[in-house]
């Protein structure tokens, strides 16, 4: 079942795209008709070539963690988002990618700002731009503890392997991979399929990824992970059920 949440967002998505995208679907195409977005490709993508980009146009733009490589990120700032990838990247990963930072920029920029727009009124605008720091009654209003003043960027801070470190930004990212997983394949669409394609589990999870793969243009890693937790979440089996024994 969809909680709630992930429910609505998708729904407020597609109201807003106001068609739905034929198979395997590619948000790039749309996103910049109903939402301040822009998608911007550069090969070899890390933070240099983003902070590169943002020079050459003669805005003062720094990641504050180390430079690495990058499958895609989103920067917003004024209510306005671009969001890089790497056209190096197999269509599906780019997709995904696409997906993935559409939602961080729905979830974790657009509704929390929108919120305080409407909550706090026209006058809180310059401080969620960074334009002036908040006064000492907008400072302890709990909705500005959830937005990011001035410059958003996609939850950049790693540790020195790569990986993540902070509770806050795992689940920001899981809230953006479950919404990108819903607006590119929905589960009760999905799911419909798991139920006649096969008998066990394991041969619906099998059947699941082949299906993610190529009728909805999934990566095969995220394929594989998305089928199964599609029929966990549907059936869950007894490791005898999973395997048909």
């Amino acid at each position: 079942m969809v909680e709630p949440w992930l429910e609505r967002a998708a729904e407020q998505f597609w109201e807003a795209v106001g068609e739905p995208l034929a198979l395997p679907r590619d948000l790039a195409s749309v996103i910049s008709r109903p939402f301040p977005l822009g998608v911007i490709t550069l090969p070899a993508l890390d933070m240099l070539k983003v902070e590169g980009w943002f020079a050459e146009r003669n805005v003062p733009y720094r990641f504050l963690c180390q430079n690495r490589a990058l499958c895609g990120c989103i920067v917003a700032a004024r209510g306005h988002g671009l969001i890089f990838i790497d056209p190096n990247d197999p269509p599906a990963e780019q997709r995904f990618t696409v997906a993935h930072e559409v939602a961080h920029f729905l979830l974790d920029y657009l509704e929390p700002r929108q919120e305080a727009l409407a909550r706090l009124g026209e006058s809180i605008l310059p401080v969620l731009n960074g334009e002036r720091a908040p006064t000492t009654d907008e400072r302890i209003h709990a909705l500005l503890g959830r937005v990011k003043l001035g410059f958003y960027q996609d939850m950049m801070p790693r540790t020195a392997s790569g990986s993540i470190d902070q509770t806050a930004i795992l689940r920001a990212e899981d809230r953006a991979d479950r919404l990108a997983l819903e607006l590119l394949a929905p589960a009760t669409h999905v799911l419909a399929s798991a139920t006649t394609i096969a008998s066990t589990p394991f041969e619906r999870t099998r059947a699941l990824t082949e299906l993610l793969e190529q009728q909805y243009g999934f990566p095969r890693a995220v394929a594989r992970a998305y089928g199964t937790s599609l029929v966990k979440q549907s059936s869950k089996p007894s490791l005898a059920e999973w395997f048909g024994i």
